[in-house]
């Protein structure tokens, strides 16, 4: 009977480890997006006069407040998994099995709005490297045709 309930809290902090090691993960990507949150920014600013121009204005504007909505979400984001986190290392802790259910729902929403952010991210960093893609072909053009 000892021994059943012995391996009953040996795999349950094996399946505790392996939800601390993949939030963990998305820490880390996060901090990663973070810095490139921070590039784009830069990288924004950088063609700041070729992005006033009456054909990118509008489309900037958006990337711009669509970047700083990511990057509140992301901000958001982090805290939670952090709290999360914290969460698990109680549970890894202490095994208390009660309210491992609710905790698992929990992981998996937070795995769907981590997702959910990473396609956001995304989309909005194509779109930036789209814009800053066809001012560097025009810049580009335009430093031919003065040779």
């Amino acid at each position: 009977m000892k021994s059943k309930q012995i391996l009953e809290k040996d795999k349950t902090r094996r399946k505790l480890y392996k939800l601390n090691k993949q939030s963990s993960g998305w820490l880390t990507e996060l901090e990663f997006m973070q810095d490139e949150q921070k590039f784009l920014e830069h990288l924004l600013s950088s063609h700041f006069l070729d992005l006033s121009t009456e054909k990118y204005y509008d489309a900037a504007r958006k990337l711009i407040n669509k970047l700083k909505e990511v990057e509140n979400i992301g901000n958001s984001t982090f805290d939670t998994i952090q709290t999360h986190n914290k969460h698990l290392a109680t549970l890894i802790e202490s095994l208390q099995l009660k309210g491992k259910k609710e905790f698992k729902k929990e992981h998996k929403q937070i795995e769907k709005d981590f997702d959910t952010y990473v396609l956001k991210f995304k989309y909005c960093k194509k779109k930036i490297f789209k814009i800053i893609k066809d001012i560097m072909k025009v810049q580009k053009q335009k430093l031919l045709i003065k040779e």
